[in-house]
């Protein structure tokens, strides 16, 4: 089993926990008769049916969790001779190059091998309990979760939530959304354990492979080691991509700083670490830095490739957002019990992945994109050309303006055909993924299509505070763009027809 496999096993209990769970909501369905539900009835078979769960779980799961940890202490084991390995190569093929190498005298070397054999042990150990931590609290929120849902249930029931599948569903809602989030972390996201266990055995691997990286230039008295300039590095690692530095925590430096072979004085690694290079997740990597033999650094970046560093990780951010939308989607059409939730949500789960497969910027420079999705006679219509928008967009100030913000932003307009839009919106912006979505079933012409973008990016400049009288700002902006002019009566219209929206409505005024 590899660290990938082990992310993705969790990912199977979290789904079987959740499956579960629906299985015994439609088996124990409340039977109806002229009074209607007997919905105590059906919660204290719904409470019965909890205890077995949690019974059953625990039995089940619990030799699961321990087969998938007695495999972290192999994963670790296997990195660090990996790394040893790899690294033993590159310095012999160095001193074959006239790099001038003095190997650690036998004695020596015994006793740093037996240090960090202590420090993989205590690595494993640590990562090994975490996970354990993390197993208990997965099935204790799992229990938590049913339980709520089945007051939930009722409770919706009794407010005239309609059929029982619905009013199951309202109670499940939440908890598909977000799955089995049972790990906070220190900034007060959550996640899942799926994803808590893959980064943290990706972040354990990574460390043992740098270990016995470490081992063998401690081995060979070397402790130089530089940061890989690479095109995407991580924005807490960049500043020390192609520097130099002293690897004090795994290869044995001095603590001066001052290279054992030139006296040269560079930055140390456990300096660098505090500062934030290597965490969790962490892409970015280093190598032997060979004085003498490898190529001397390089730590300068252009202003053109920091700003394409800055634009990739906003594009993997949005990457990663609409994998998330997508995966709860996709929960919540598996695991809803009303048909038309589930059309509803399969629909949603398709347009994210389509997004999520999608999910760049678009190669013109305009920042216009369609996204054409089959319709159900198998055509497929996409009429509205970017370039006509521009033109459109160019004939006024308030189309200029919202045109020079999104290239200047980098926002990109997703012109979406043939998806589900069951509010018939024009369009949406989306805050997290910094986009525009125009949905041109809705908007029909390149007018109002224009005017859709003119609304939405207006969203961005005013900093999308979510209430009514940004939208009423959005909707001045359009009728700019029309010529006309903003007289009181004018606003007050645009303020009552906002008030009186079923969309507004829930949003407070300022």
């Amino acid at each position: 089993m590899s660290d990938y496999d082990i992310g993705a096993a969790f990912e199977a209990i979290e789904n079987e926990l959740m499956a579960s769970m629906i299985r015994n909501m439609k088996k124990h369905r409340a039977r109806e008769d002229e009074e209607g539900l007997h919905w105590e009835q059906w919660q204290a078979l719904q409470l019965q049916a909890l205890e077995e769960y949690k019974i059953r779980n625990q039995k089940e799961y619990g030799k699961q969790f321990h087969d998938i940890n007695s495999q972290i202490g192999t994963i670790l084991r296997e990195a660090r001779a990996e790394g040893g390995m790899k690294q033993e190569i590159a310095i012999m093929n160095a001193i074959r190059n006239g790099f001038k190498a003095h190997k650690a005298s036998r004695g020596a070397t015994a006793e740093f091998f037996k240090l960090n054999d202590r420090k993989l042990d205590a690595l494993i150990k640590a990562t090994t309990n975490d996970m354990q931590k993390a197993e208990t609290a997965v099935l204790r929120m799992a229990n938590d979760k049913y339980r709520k849902v089945i007051y939930n249930a009722q409770i919706y029931a009794n407010t005239g939530a309609g059929t029982y599948e619905k009013a199951v569903d309202m109670a499940t809602k939440d908890y598909l959304s977000a799955g089995l989030n049972c790990i906070e972390y220190a900034n007060g996201a959550r996640h899942t354990i799926a994803d808590y266990a893959d980064m943290a055995i990706r972040t354990a691997s990574k460390r043992a492979y740098l270990q016995g990286e470490g081992e063998m230039r401690q081995k060979w008295g070397i402790s130089t080691v530089i940061m890989n300039k690479r095109g995407n590095p991580c924005p807490k690692c960049l500043p020390f991509c192609g520097k130099v530095l002293i690897d004090d925590v795994w290869s044995g430096g001095s603590k001066d700083g001052k290279s054992p072979e030139t006296g040269i004085k560079y930055p140390l690694m456990s300096a660098a670490i505090a500062a934030g290079l290597y965490h969790p997740r962490c892409k970015d990597s280093h190598t032997t830095y060979f004085e003498g033999i490898s190529t001397p650094p390089d730590d300068k970046y252009t202003r053109e490739e920091l700003d394409e560093i800055v634009e990739q990780n906003r594009r993997e951010t949005r990457q990663q957002y609409a994998e998330r939308q997508a995966a709860k989607y996709g929960r919540l059409t598996r695991y809803s019990l009303d048909r038309e939730n589930r059309d509803r949500y399969s629909e949603r789960a398709r347009e994210w992945e389509y997004v999520q497969n999608n999910y760049r910027y678009p190669i013109n420079e305009e920042m216009f994109q369609s996204f054409v999705r089959p319709r159900d006679d198998g055509k497929n219509i996409d009429v509205i050309r970017p370039r006509n928008i521009i033109k459109e967009l160019n004939k006024s100030s308030a189309g200029r303006d919202a045109y020079k913000h999104i290239k200047d932003k980098n926002i990109p307009v997703y012109m979406l055909y043939n998806v589900d839009n069951p509010l018939n919106l024009s369009g949406e912006y989306d805050p997290i993924g910094r986009c525009i979505y125009v949905y041109i079933d809705q908007t029909k012409t390149v007018a109002e299509s224009a005017k859709t973008v003119i609304h939405e990016s207006m969203h961005d400049r005013l900093g999308c505070t979510g209430t009514r009288k940004e939208e009423v700002l959005c909707f001045m902006e359009e009728l700019k763009h029309n010529g006309v002019k903003l007289t009181p009566s004018i606003i007050r219209s645009i303020i009552e027809s906002v008030n009186k929206s079923d969309i507004y409505k829930v949003l407070p005024w300022r």
